[in-house]
């Protein structure tokens, strides 16, 4: 637990699915990028031995990654603009880079994807690769003990949508059995499939669909990135914040999410001030800046059924 945070970026466009390595994720963080989603997938507590496609880094990324104190950060590189921005962030000690040509011997391409859709690495081989210095992350946030009850406002909940700005639509649906939220991306439930060290598909373990204990959704503004005329990049920092929606636990908390520097990590809180405590286990946090519904009993039920 004296390791720091890895954080790597990760593709979620259709062609870039199924991914692998996602589900040993302590949080992923879903964020816009164009017209798509992006996913960043942040390990502290466990690893992945096979983790897929690694894709670009974003402007977004520096604030998002100072979440977690200093992580480690993979990323498969980016335009000369970002790579001075995230080269910045290093320096400002909000992340350390451990991009795909810094380390070309841990990081390999997998057969049966297309580039650039084939880049995968193992978290072991970056944390080998990671200074020494580096400390672990102060928790992102504050756990229920077992047996603690959820707070008076939490309202029964089946499931949301949510709707990023770009066009991608992302649902979750309480699943009481598995104690989580099973994803679906663009009507396709979201799986994570498993492939050997070496990066073969390995076809003895079938997929596991993506469910996390909880889903965090911060309503996020987006501004154009100084370094991509074309990009969105996500205001994480914000001494207002904006409004916050956790789903744990089969309901539903409001509150909002504040974060006056990017030296703080997002604090959530209830309507009425309190922070908001998770349940334990894996967290995904959606940065939409789009619509967010909150699902009808019948629509979740449909979807459990037909996956």
């Amino acid at each position: 637990m004296d390791r720091p945070a890895l954080a790597v970026k990760i593709g979620t466009s259709s062609v870039g699915r199924p991914q692998t390595g996602i589900n040993q994720a302590d949080v992923l963080i879903e964020v816009r990028v164009e017209t798509i989603t992006r996913l960043m997938a942040v390990f502290h507590s466990q690893g992945a031995i096979s983790l897929g496609p690694v894709r670009s880094a974003r402007s977004s990324d520096p604030d998002i990654l100072a979440n977690f104190g200093q992580p480690v950060y993979g990323h498969s590189g980016a335009n000369p603009g970002v790579l001075r921005e995230v080269s910045q962030g290093q320096s400002n000690g909000r992340l350390y880079e451990l991009r795909w040509d810094h380390l070309p011997t841990d990081y390999w391409r997998v057969g049966d994807r297309v580039a650039p859709f084939n880049l995968y690495t193992s978290t072991a081989n970056i944390w080998q690769a990671a200074p020494r210095e580096l400390t672990a992350p102060e928790p992102l946030f504050e756990y229920r003990r077992p047996g603690e009850a959820l707070p008076s406002g939490a309202e029964p909940a089946p499931g949301v949508e949510i709707r990023y700005l770009g066009g991608t639509i992302a649902h979750f649906a309480w699943d009481s059995e598995a104690g989580g939220w099973a994803r679906w991306q663009d009507g396709t439930p979201h799986v994570d499939m498993a492939r050997h060290s070496n990066g073969t598909p390995n076809p003895d373990v079938a997929p596991v669909q993506v469910t996390p204990a909880n889903v965090v959704v911060l309503q996020t503004g987006y501004t154009g990135s100084a370094a991509c005329s074309y990009c969105p990049e996500a205001i994480t920092v914000d001494s207002e914040g904006g409004v916050a929606l956790v789903f744990t636990d089969g309901h539903l908390i409001r509150g909002r999410w504040t974060r006056p520097s990017a030296n703080q990590p997002w604090q959530v809180t209830d309507n009425n001030g309190n922070p908001v405590r998770l349940t334990p286990g894996q967290t995904f946090i959606a940065l939409p800046g789009g619509d967010v519904l909150v699902m009808v009993q019948d629509f979740a039920e449909n979807l459990l059924k037909n996956r």
